[in-house]
C-alpha cells in the first residue's frame, strides 16, 4: 500500500513532493485554525500558542493552546494531527470562547498563593512536590486570573493536590486530589524521607537479576486465591512454598551501578522514596535482586522490572518515543506509599507513581503496575491533557495492564480469568477487581462512576486485541490516544484510535491494512460508538492509474477534467483518509468537475465499474 502511494505522490506527481516539503506540519495546523475561525467562533483577543508537538507512526500531534495576553487559558487547547502525508487528519478542541480579555498581572506572588493552599488542605509533615502556574480561569463561570497550586505531600493528605487560588483576590476557588486510583475505594491502611537515587558522573549501567510475579503468582501457575496462594489473612506478606515457587527468575536491564553500589535506577524506570512509609531505596553490592514477597525489596525489584519491561516495549518494538515531561530519566515509582493504604495512585503534578500495601501488596501485581503506569502513558502522550471523561483513563489503564498479560498467553478463553483485572490483587477477599469483558453498551451502559465507565471502553479494546493482535492493537491505541485531550470521552478516543489506524495503512506502519481498520469501524459500532463514514477499502486498489484516461490540470487550484473516457461515468472522488467527498456524473461531453472548495491536499479519482484509480492534488 505504501509503495503503491509513494510511487504515485514521488515519481507521477514530483510536484507534491515539494509542496510537501515547503509546507510544515505548523503551517498546515495554523492555516486549519485560520480557516476554522467562523466555525469555532474564535474571538479577537484570543490567540495560541504551539507548546508540545509529538510526532509517531502515523504522523504529527501539535497542540495549540489558548492564551489571553501571553497567559495560557485553564485547560484550553487546539489538537491538531497531521498525517504522514502532511494532511489534517483528526482534531479535537477543548477551545473556551467565553474568556474575557482580562488583566493577566497578578496581585499576589505565587508563593504568597502556595501557603494558602498548604494550609487550605491542611498539609501534614514535608512536601514531595510543588509547583505554582499561572492561569486565566473561567470553571466557575467568570473569568478569572489564579494561580495553580500542585502540592504532593509525603504523609498527608495523600494524593496530587490541585488548589485554584485567585491571583488577585487570595480566595481558594477549588481543591481537587487529582491523583488517578486504580481503584474506587482508597481502602484502609495496613499497619520522612523523600528520597530517590540520582546517578554520579562515574555511575554506569549494568545488568542485574531479581525475582518477580509475571504477571502475578495465579496467572503463573494456573491457580485461584486460596490455599498457598493468600496474603496471609492480615499476618502481613507471609511467605509459603507456592508463590515462592511462583516467582520468575529475570534479568533487571541497566540498572545503575556506581560507588560499588546497585541501584534500581534506569533509563526507563527509577525507584524514588517521596511517600510515607519511608521504605528506602534498596541499594546494595550485589547485582542479586532476589527477594521473597515477605522484604520489601520485592515490591520494588517488581516495579522496576514491570515498569522497565513496558516502558521499552513501546519505546523500543513499538518505535513510539514516549517519556515523562515532567522530569528527565525513567520513570519515577515508589513502591511503598499512600501511607500503606490499600490503593495505588499515578500523581500528575510530579509525574510519579506509588503503590500501597494494604492486604495484597499493590506491587506484587503486574495489572496495578501497569494499569497506573497507563495513566502515566495517557498524561504523558496528551501532555498533559489526560481525560477522565467516560472514565477513558481508568479502561486505558485496565486495557495496557491487560494487553500486557493476555500476551503471555497464560489463560484460555475458557478460564474466567482470562477477562479479570488485578488478578492477584483482586477478586479475593480483599476487593473485587474488574473485568474487561463487559457486556455492557456505549452510552446507554455508563454509570457516572468512571472505574466502571472505564471496562466499556478497556472491552472493546480488548475485542480488537482478540481479532488483529497485540502489536497493531497497541500501536493505534498509542496513537489515537495522543490525539486526545482533556474534554475527550469514548465516542471521539474510538474515532480517534481508528483514525490512527488508517493513518498507519497509508504510512505502511506494523503491517496495518484495510481489514483491520475495517474490524476496528465494526467493533467499535458494535459497542455502540458512533463514527463518521470511511472508506479505507477506497484507496486499496491495484494500480494507481487508469489506462488512456488521465486527470488534467493535475495539481490544479480550481477543476479538473476527465480526458479519454469514451462513455458515461459515475465519478466517486475520496480524500485521502477513505472518505468520500464528491459523487458525480459525467459523461464525454460533459467532464469537468469543480473541486475549488476542497481543502490543499491529495485526493483519489474512482470511475465506478472501472478497474483503476488516479490521484490528484489540488493546491
Amino acid at each position: 500500500m505504501k509503495q503503491k502511494l509513494l510511487s504515485l505522490i514521488i515519481g507521477v506527481f514530483c510536484t507534491t513532493q515539494i509542496i510537501v516539503a515547503q509546507s510544515s506540519n505548523e503551517k498546515v495546523a495554523e492555516n486549519w485554525i485560520k480557516q476554522h475561525t467562523k466555525e469555532y467562533d474564535i474571538q479577537p483577543h484570543h490567540n495560541f500558542k504551539m507548546l508540545f508537538n509529538r510526532k509517531g507512526p502515523s504522523g504529527e500531534t501539535l497542540r495549540y493552546y489558548q492564551m489571553v495576553n501571553d497567559v495560557q487559558v485553564y485547560d484550553a487547547e487546539f489538537t491538531i494531527h497531521i498525517n504522514t502525508l502532511g494532511q489534517v487528519s483528526y482534531t479535537a478542541n477543548t477551545y473556551k470562547k467565553e474568556i474575557e480579555n482580562i488583566n493577566t498581572a497578578p496581585s499576589i506572588t505565587k508563593e504568597s498563593a502556595a501557603l494558602i493552599a498548604k494550609n487550605h488542605i491542611k498539609v501534614n509533615g514535608d512536601i514531595s512536590f510543588q509547583k505554582e502556574k499561572l492561569f486565566v480561569y473561567d470553571d466557575l463561570g467568570a473569568t478569572k486570573l489564579v494561580y495553580q497550586i500542585t502540592i504532593e505531600p509525603r504523609a498527608t493528605p495523600v494524593g496530587s493536590w490541585e488548589v485554584i487560588v485567585d491571583a488577585n483576590t487570595s480566595e481558594v476557588l477549588s481543591a481537587k486530589d487529582k491523583s488517578y486510583y486504580h481503584k474506587h475505594n482508597k481502602g484502609k491502611k495496613k499497619k520522612n524521607k523523600n528520597g530517590s537515587k540520582k546517578e554520579s558522573s562515574s555511575a554506569m549501567r549494568a545488568n542485574a537479576t531479581g525475582k518477580v510475579f509475571d504477571p502475578d503468582p495465579l496467572s503463573a501457575t494456573g491457580n485461584v486465591y486460596g490455599g498457598g496462594y493468600v496474603d496471609g489473612n492480615g499476618q502481613g506478606d507471609t511467605d509459603t512454598a507456592e508463590l515462592d515457587a511462583a516467582r520468575s527468575d529475570v534479568t533487571l536491564l541497566d540498572v545503575t551501578f556506581s560507588g560499588g553500589q546497585y541501584s534500581l535506577v534506569g533509563p526507563y524506570a527509577e525507584i524514588v522514596d517521596s511517600e510515607n512509609p519511608s521504605r528506602g531505596l534498596f541499594e546494595q553490592a550485589s547485582s542479586d535482586f532476589s527477594f521473597t514477597r515477605n522484604e520489601a525489596g520485592f515490591e520494588a525489584v517488581n516495579t522496576y522490572y514491570h515498569v522497565d519491561k513496558s516502558m521499552r516495549y513501546i519505546n523500543e518494538t513499538l518505535g513510539i518515543t514516549l517519556m515523562p515531561y515532567q522530569y528527565g530519566g525513567g520513570v519515577r515509582f515508589d513502591p511503598h506509599g499512600l501511607n500503606g493504604q490499600d490503593n495505588s495512585h499515578f500523581s500528575s503534578g510530579s509525574g510519579e507513581i506509588a503503590f500501597g500495601e494494604g492486604c495484597v501488596d499493590d506491587a506484587e501485581d503486574a495489572d496495578v503496575i501497569i494499569h497506573e503506569l497507563g495513566h502515566g502513558i495517557h498524561d504523558w502522550v496528551t501532555n498533559g491533557g489526560l481525560s477522565q471523561t467516560n472514565g477513558l483513563s481508568e479502561g486505558s489503564g485496565d486495557y495496557w495492564a491487560q494487553s500486557y498479560s493476555r500476551a503471555l498467553n497464560q489463560w484460555t478463553t475458557a478460564d474466567p480469568s482470562y477477562h479479570y483485572m488485578f488478578h492477584w490483587d483482586g477478586h479475593n477477599p480483599c476487593w473485587g477487581g474488574r473485568i474487561t469483558n463487559t457486556t455492557r453498551q456505549y452510552p446507554g451502559g455508563l454509570v457516572s462512576q468512571v472505574h466502571a465507565d472505564g471496562e466499556i471502553w478497556s472491552a472493546v479494546m480488548m475485542e480488537i486485541y482478540d481479532l488483529i493482535g497485540r502489536t497493531k492493537t497497541d500501536a493505534a491505541f498509542l496513537e489515537g490516544l495522543g490525539m486526545t485531550n482533556s474534554g475527550t470521552g469514548q465516542q471521539d478516543a474510538a474515532i480517534a484510535v481508528r483514525q490512527a489506524a488508517m493513518d498507519m495503512v497509508l504510512a505502511n506502519e506494523y503491517g496495518m491494512t484495510c481489514a483491520d481498520v475495517d474490524v476496528m469501524t465494526a467493533r467499535f459500532s458494535a459497542r455502540g460508538y458512533t463514527l463518521p463514514a470511511l472508506n479505507c477499502n477506497a484507496l486499496d486498489v491495484d494500480e494507481f492509474e487508469v489506462k488512456d484516461i488521465s486527470i488534467f490540470p493535475n495539481p490544479t487550484t480550481s477543476t479538473i477534467t476527465i480526458k479519454g473516457i469514451q462513455q458515461n461515468y459515475d465519478v466517486e472522488i475520496y480524500n485521502i483518509i477513505g472518505q468520500k467527498i464528491i459523487e458525480k456524473a459525467i459523461t464525454p461531453e460533459s467532464n469537468m468537475i469543480n473541486v475549488s472548495n476542497l481543502s490543499n491536499g491529495a485526493y483519489i479519482l474512482k470511475l465506478k465499474n472501472y478497474d483503476g484509480a488516479m490521484k490528484f492534488i489540488k493546491l
